[in-house]
């Protein structure tokens, strides 16, 4: 009866033994790991969009009520397409706008 207490208390030791090794281990490897940046994501500056798109569809600087409307918060992505609006002289346009390439570059074309 005596080895069986023994064996058991030797197994319930080392148990306790590889227990601590594994959880020092896993908390050496979680320290060191390099933390991932997160970027939020670039978007385009509202004003400098409704500018550049003011200027394609060309006409507005002689109209003081002028005004160019385009969703917010366009995000920088090649092959984005989106619409804005135009406000000026006429009926209101629609102009359609593609983002080129991942530093912003832009295509501005109005539907007829």
């Amino acid at each position: 009866m005596t080895d069986q207490r023994s064996f058991a208390r030797t197994v319930m030791a080392l148990s306790s033994v590889v227990i601590a090794v594994c959880a020092v281990v896993v908390t050496v490897y979680v320290t060191t790991l390099d933390p991932v940046p997160v970027e939020p994501p670039r978007v385009l500056d509202q004003a400098a969009l409704e500018k550049q798109v003011a200027g394609a569809a060309g006409g507005l600087k002689k109209t003081p009520w002028a005004r160019v409307d385009c969703p917010l918060s366009i995000v920088v992505k090649d092959g984005t397409e989106f619409d804005c609006t135009v406000y000026g002289d006429t009926n209101p346009k629609r102009v359609t706008v593609e983002i080129l390439d991942d530093q912003g570059k832009l295509t501005v074309q109005a539907d007829n």
